[in-house]
C-alpha cells in the first residue's frame, strides 16, 4: 500500500432531524489532499457522526463529522486544516520509518552477512549433559529427571 493513499471513513450525519451520508462535508479535505498528490477514497460506514482518516492501516485523524463545514474549501475550515496537517505529518513519518527500516535491512544484508562480520562466540560452553533425563516413551512421552 502506498504512503500517498488515504481512506476517509465517514458515517451518516445527524442534522436537522435527518440521518444520511453527506460526502459534501469532506469536499475540502478531499480536494486539498488530491492537490497535494494523495489518492483519496471515501468509504461510508454506519457509525453516526463519525469521520476517520487512515493511511497504511493506521488511523491518523478522527473527528465528529458535524465539526466539518458543509461544501467549503479547506482554507475556511479549521478542522479540515488540522486533518490535512495530520495527513502530511504522518506521511512524512511513514516515509522516514520506511527509509529507516530499508537502511537497516540493507546494512544487515550487506555488512553482517559478509566475511568481515564479527565472529559469533559464547563466553561459556553450551554443551549440557542430559544423562540425568529419562524419556517416558511408553505412556506419555514426557521427559522426566532421573533421581540419583
Amino acid at each position: 500500500m502506498s504512503i500517498q493513499y488515504v481512506r476517509i471513513y465517514y458515517g451518516p450525519n445527524d442534522s436537522f432531524n435527518t440521518i444520511e451520508h453527506k460526502p459534501q462535508k469532506l469536499r475540502g479535505i478531499r480536494e486539498h489532499l488530491q492537490k497535494l498528490g494523495f489518492r483519496v477514497d471515501l468509504v461510508p460506514v454506519e457509525y453516526i457522526n463519525y469521520c476517520m482518516l487512515e493511511m497504511c492501516g493506521h488511523e491518523v485523524f478522527r473527528c465528529n463529522i458535524n465539526n466539518l463545514s458543509f461544501n467549503t474549501c479547506s482554507e475556511r475550515d479549521p478542522v479540515c486544516r488540522r486533518a490535512i496537517l495530520a495527513v502530511v505529518e504522518s506521511s512524512a513519518k511513514l516515509l522516514r520509518a520506511r527509509s529507516y527500516l530499508w537502511s537497516w535491512a540493507l546494512l544487515d544484508k550487506q555488512i553482517f552477512r559478509s566475511g568481515y562480520s564479527p565472529k559469533e562466540y559464547w563466553p561459556f560452553d553450551l554443551e549440557e549433559n542430559f544423562d540425568t533425563c529419562l524419556e517416558c516413551v511408553t505412556c506419555c512421552g514426557v521427559i522426566k529427571r532421573k533421581e540419583n
